[in-house]
């Protein structure tokens, strides 16, 4: 029990709170059997309180490490005016790698108060935010030439299309379908940046059960996925590595950060940010071009490359499953009966972690690098 809350607390507070925290409550512990139940008591109540306190904890695109690993990036680079400007919307005490991750912790929680004012007009607006889950993607087909030419399988309000709504709203110009606030718009744009350049927020491979020989291929081709109306992996979620539960999406969210951050030895979110931001040199085709409002598109084109590139190169079907859906390693129930969901185990080469890994180093530095250009063209 004391493992899972302490887990629990490093993964829904940032670093330094997180250690102010487990200090506090390695100073509350017992240290005589005196003092056994008076200090059992005051550890439960500090742990209620946190666990009132704290922010939801989902699975984070890109995980949190990595959302907040761009924020700080940015943070480095933008211009002092720019800093200026955010600090009048944000509170005194957010930074962008503290606001990264707001738009996931809203995701399920539509209807719910909150005590932040901004967040509770957000869940409250149902008309408008229901949805928001799907702001965050597209499932596009690896062989689209680009985001503009990929027909029929954006989404209204994709990432790209919400990335503008806030970039608008930042503007003084909101769209009326989305009435934002200043701070929420900032809030969602920098998460967006972020799980843009997470490959698989962008390309899917799409399922096609009668490929030769009773082998189950992954269809590049938009054009055979709309002959055979085949559906997508849901960007990576449907595939299974290593013969267990673990998901290919999720393995570009957390562990290729993980893994990234043990590669260069660093702790924190704050120390990795420091550290690409000092170390990974922007390269030409990280600057956009041309007006603002299509900046968001051609990111999206070029995240769609990685993913054809490198997040679905050498991955390969090797069956077909049906498992059990499971939250809290519970079984999921429906009318007495447990749901079910079709997955794939897959094959990669022997040394898809190393090399993604580094995709993982340039993404997110320039995610970061982006983010701050946009900011400042934003706020000039």
């Amino acid at each position: 029990m004391l493992v899972r809350v302490l887990s629990w607390i490093v993964h829904c507070f940032d670093t330094k709170l997180s250690r102010v925290i487990l200090i506090s409550l390695v100073w509350l512990f017992p240290q005589s059997p005196r003092e056994n139940y008076t200090m059992k008591k005051s550890v439960s109540l500090m742990i209620i309180a946190l666990m009132l306190l704290a922010p939801a904890c989902p699975a984070f695109a890109w995980g949190s490490k990595g959302h907040q690993t761009v924020g700080k990036i940015a943070s480095l680079r933008i211009k002092p005016q720019t800093s200026q400007k955010i600090g009048q919307i944000l509170e005194p005490f957010e930074t962008l790698a503290s606001i990264s991750t707001w738009a996931d912790t809203v995701k399920e929680r539509m209807g719910e108060t909150d005590s932040d004012a901004d967040t509770n007009a957000f869940l409250q607006d149902m008309v408008h935010n229901e949805k928001n889950r799907e702001w965050h993607y597209d499932d596009l087909p690896l062989d689209c030439r680009s985001y503009q030419t990929c027909a029929g399988f954006t989404l209204e309000n994709d990432v790209v299309n919400m990335l503008n709504v806030c970039i608008r709203t930042l503007q003084g110009r909101p769209a009326p379908n989305h009435p934002l606030s200043k701070r929420n718009a900032l809030r969602l744009l920098v998460h967006l940046v972020g799980d843009m350049h997470q490959p698989l927020h962008m390309g899917a491979g799409f399922i096609d059960e009668n490929g030769p020989n009773g082998t189950i291929l992954l269809e590049r081709d938009p054009r055979t996925i709309k002959r055979k109306n085949l559906q997508h992996d849901r960007g990576g979620n449907q595939l299974i590595i290593d013969n267990n539960r673990k998901r290919l999406h999720s393995f570009w969210d957390s562990d290729l950060v993980t893994s990234l951050m043990l590669a260069v030895n660093k702790q924190t979110s704050d120390e990795l940010g420091l550290f690409l931001q000092q170390t990974v040199r922007p390269k030409s085709n990280w600057s956009p071009r041309g007006r603002l409002d299509t900046w968001a598109a051609q990111w999206a084109t070029d995240s769609l490359q990685q993913s054809r590139d490198n997040t679905y190169r050498g991955v390969r079907i090797v069956r077909k499953r049906i498992v059990a859906v499971t939250q809290d390693d519970q079984p999921v129930m429906a009318n007495g009966q447990p749901v079910t969901e079709v997955v794939y185990d897959i094959t990669r080469p022997a040394n898809y972690e190393t090399l993604n890994r580094e995709v993982v180093r340039q993404q997110l530095a320039k995610a970061g690098f982006r983010l701050a250009r946009l900011l400042d063209a934003i706020f000039s």
